[in-house]
């Protein structure tokens, strides 16, 4: 026992400092740290037998909702829908057209090839089907381009994450109760998107005005997740989507300014604090490296034609993300910078998170969604790394040829 406890403890140890280390890098050279750490879990688990999977499956679910919940909250509370319905109108725009076709490939894609179930497919093309805001956020301020091309992708990457959770989740919802009319299931979507959305935003001002009662009291933060944990179990057990619920809880209290001006409130903000998302991001950290960690102990390839699937359907989100960008810059000072733009495709943490999903609710093939989501990730991330790079090279040297 003492022994498996030490190995936990080191292994724990040296999770945290290669995950440190990773963010680290993908802040100095644009790597993304994810890579590091799936195969950082790869080596722990089937490489050196250090962890077996047998002992680390029942965290699944526990790990899963967390990281949601964390990244629905982080999501939410950096959403500014001033700032999203005045200034960034393309980046709605891009992330809606680039969210549909990417679903419609997949879908179209996995009935052709793999014979799955419309339904089985558009779950695939919702875990799939945007871009990673963690990696897009870290890579935006290396590239060479303006502040609106700037805007348009960090704003397009946060709201295709949540296009991609609340899709996701809403049709894991629908096929796991085995509804059989399409009246019954479009019931179901909109009863559970209304009820969703209803508790969030009454949640959200509940909550909203705890915090700004407590202004001075510590262990606000923890309150909030404690809130949050609450929020997701009464949607879902309600009928909502606890998901949506969280995201708009988290959108109402990352707006707070907003709300404060628009009830004619002069309080100064005390919600997003310096302390508050100090501890956000500190969390955040800590569930991230050990969720992708994690999903490199469980990973399988059952065979290589899931490893050349995955591979294939990289490639065909990259030529979406040609089409999309093609469609949204016409007319626009962006399409100079589409070339960059191409490129910022890379999967991450949402989709990861997602793809565990369907395996624990017991869907029909979900052995397919972890391996082809890893290799989706793991490709994407290396094509948009490259990309960038060879893009941002690409575009210095026309400066410096034309001065």
């Amino acid at each position: 026992m003492i022994q498996d406890v030490s190995l936990a403890l080191l292994l724990a140890a040296i999770v945290i400092v290669i995950g440190s280390l990773g963010s680290y890098l993908f802040r100095r050279t644009g790597i993304p740290d994810m890579l590091f750490l799936v195969f950082l879990g790869v080596l722990f688990g089937p490489v050196l037998g250090f962890i077996r999977l047998a002992d680390i499956s029942p965290l699944a679910p526990y790990l899963a909702v967390l990281a949601l919940i964390i990244i629905l909250l982080d999501g939410g509370m950096s959403l500014s829908l001033r700032h999203v319905i005045k200034e960034s109108p393309r980046a709605i725009a891009l992330a809606i057209v680039a969210f549909f076709l990417s679903v419609t490939a997949i879908a179209l894609f996995a009935k052709l090839t793999l014979g799955l179930r419309w339904s089985d497919g558009l779950l695939l093309g919702s875990i799939l089907g945007g871009s990673s805001s963690i990696v897009v956020v870290t890579l935006v301020p290396k590239m060479r381009i303006s502040d609106k091309c700037s805007t348009t992708l960090v704003l397009e990457s946060a709201i295709t994450d949540v296009l991609c959770i609340v899709a996701a989740l809403t049709l894991i919802g629908v096929m796991s109760s085995g509804l059989p009319t399409t009246d019954a299931l479009m019931r179901v979507v909109i009863s559970r998107f209304s009820t969703g959305a209803l508790l969030g935003v009454v949640f959200g001002f509940i909550w909203l005005g705890g915090l700004s009662r407590m202004k001075n009291e510590p262990y606000r933060y923890m309150l909030t997740l404690a809130v949050l944990f609450l929020v997701y179990l009464a949607s879902e057990y309600l009928g909502g989507s606890g998901a949506l619920s969280v995201l708009i809880l988290g959108i109402v209290l990352g707006n707070e300014e907003e709300i404060s001006s628009f009830l004619h409130k002069s309080e100064r903000p005390v919600v997003l604090d310096e302390s508050f998302k100090k501890l956000e991001s500190e969390i955040a950290f800590l569930v991230k490296t050990f969720f992708f960690v994690y999903l490199g102990l469980i990973v399988s390839f059952p065979n290589i034609f899931l490893v050349a699937y995955g591979l294939t359907i990289s490639l065909l989100l990259l030529l979406v993300r040609y089409v999309a960008v093609g469609i949204v810059t016409l007319m626009s000072s962006l399409r100079r910078e589409k070339e960059l733009m191409n490129v910022v495709y890379a999967r991450g943490l949402a989709a990861a998170v997602l793809a565990v999903l369907p395996q624990q609710m017991g869907l029909s093939r979900a052995d397919i969604y972890i391996p082809v989501t890893l290799t989706v990730i793991l490709s994407t991330a290396i094509i948009t790394t490259l990309g960038v790079s060879y893009f941002s090279s690409k575009a210095r040297a026309d400066v410096h040829s034309q001065a």
